[in-house]
């Protein structure tokens, strides 16, 4: 029994090592022909110069470009805004083409989609060879794809996924794209948005208190926060068209067109002058003289130039992922995102509204007064000059109110709220009711002169109106503090 079973397990064992024999034998016939396989050779090379015409058929798409006089044409439309740099990048992936591996005499064409290739180039020479490469399925193992040459299909080769991919393209890939200029929000000037309901603009202006204006589409204005403005005029340094739609401007109404939004932005660029462009005659002749002991090169110098842009944009494309446009001046319609868009059209005097209640740097203005249960407290300031220890001459500032001194921390304790509080929302509707528990004006000569009265509101709120119009909802535990520090400083100034 006993030498029964040890037989067995010889069996047992020469069975496994039998198997393991032929798996590696098995493995490296594989590897070895996969290394022969694999060996990469040039299966179709041709100099771009040697082109006369290229032939791409991809999916219903077939597109003929023809070579002459080193430059390239689209033959079906002569007319057509050609990019010669994207004609040129299939031009360079069809000049060499190598393999990967050569499959020869394959069982099933369809196993490599050559029964019904995906993408067919054919490139013809000067002398009127033609070669067609046929583009079949992808082996995304070893990112390439299946071709076959001439109609052979005792061959097929394995090339690079590359070569199939850059011959897939619609007609708007290969289009030249007009520029739209390149703008900075830093140097625009004004925006104007004029739509069929109504023309909004923001302008810069020097009367507003933050420089900028806000005009809504009512005629109402508003300054508007420098801040809020620097990040809405940075929306155009992306402006970009998505795709080429068409050069017939026939039909503007097929796109919207034919009664746009339009967008017109001023802006300034700086552009290389020759200085002398702003010399006088007599400036010009003494620079003549100058120059006979200086070099004969003339420096050139920077001159800032008011530019404008105008922006045509049109209704939505089907799936609403983009607005037809062109630039006023331009020959092609595009299309462009729709947010791009929205982000600029989309304006309203809210946005440019500072969330603060009251910006207003104390540091800024010569006095603040404040209103509060029938008294009146005048807040001014005074620079005091004093010596140090060793002499040197020291500056404070000094708070006052009512001409008396106030300590510093008390002061700011309350008019940094005031200055920190912003609003929820803007309500034109809403109306107060009573006196205001708080009334402060911000006063500068010559300039700022704004009052900001806090009314008590509903259980959630206080209203703040200013002098300037704004209906602000603010919440009502931040003005119970500010009300809170400002009895407390004025108890504390009065002991």
């Amino acid at each position: 029994m006993k030498n029964k079973k040890g037989l067995i397990v010889g069996i047992i064992i020469l069975v496994l090592l039998l198997g393991a024999y032929f798996l590696l034998r098995y493995l490296n016939l594989d590897e070895e022909d996969t290394e022969e396989g694999d060996a990469s050779e040039t299966v179709f090379e041709i100099d771009a110069d040697d082109i006369s015409n290229i032939q791409i058929v991809s999916g219903e798409n077939t597109f003929d470009f023809s070579h002459g006089d080193d430059t390239w044409s689209y033959v079906e439309d002569d007319k057509f805004p050609l990019s010669e740099s994207a004609v040129l990048d299939k031009v360079s992936a069809l000049t060499s083409v190598s393999s990967m591996r050569t499959i020869e005499d394959p069982d099933n064409l369809a196993d490599f989609g050559l029964e019904n290739p995906e993408v067919t180039a054919t490139v013809t020479d000067t002398d009127g060879n033609e070669t067609e490469l046929a583009l079949g399925a992808t082996n995304d193992a070893v990112s390439g794809c299946y071709m076959s040459m001439n109609g052979d299909t005792s061959k097929i080769y394995l090339v690079d996924t590359t070569l199939k991919t850059n011959l897939e393209f619609d007609l708007s890939d290969i289009a030249e794209k007009e520029d739209i200029p390149s703008i900075t929000g830093s140097t625009i000037t004004s925006i104007t948005i004029q739509k069929p309901e109504g023309t909004a603009r923001l302008f810069q202006d020097s009367g507003s208190e933050t420089g900028w204006t806000f005009e809504d589409t009512d005629g109402s204005t508003v300054p508007a926060d420098s801040s809020l403005v620097s990040t809405y005029t940075g929306n155009f340094s992306a402006l970009a068209w998505t795709n080429y739609v068409t050069y017939d401007l026939s039909d503007m109404g097929a796109y919207g067109l034919e009664d746009p939004t339009v967008i017109t932005v001023d802006y300034q660029q700086e552009e290389e002058g020759d200085s002398s462009d702003t010399e006088s005659s007599d400036d010009s002749a003494e620079e003549t003289a100058d120059d006979s002991t200086e070099n004969d090169t003339e420096e050139d110098s920077t001159v800032t130039v008011d530019k404008q842009m105008v922006m045509l944009v049109g209704g939505q494309t089907e799936d609403g992922n983009y607005y037809y446009g062109k630039l006023q001046d331009n020959s092609c319609i595009y299309t462009i995102g729709v947010s791009t868009i929205q982000n600029i059209t989309d304006m309203k005097k809210e946005d440019f509204l500072s969330k603060k209640v009251a910006d207003y740097s104390f540091a800024d203005l010569d006095t603040v007064t404040f209103t509060r249960n029938g008294e009146t407290y005048a807040a001014s300031k005074e620079t005091v000059e004093s010596e140090d220890e060793d002499g040197e001459t020291t500056e404070e500032t000094k708070y006052l109110i009512n001409d008396k001194e106030i300590e510093t921390t008390d002061f700011n304790s309350f008019y940094n709220l005031i200055t920190a509080m912003t609003w929820q929302s803007q309500d034109e509707n809403a109306q107060p009711s009573g006196e205001p528990d708080l009334s402060v004006n911000f006063y500068k000569e010559g300039g700022i002169n704004v009052t900001v009265d806090y009314y008590s509101y509903d259980t959630n709120f206080y209203l703040v109106i200013d002098s300037k119009g704004n209906h602000s909802l603010v919440n009502k535990m931040d003005v119970r503090e500010l009300l809170d520090k400002f009895d407390s400083a004025m108890e504390e100034l009065k002991e």
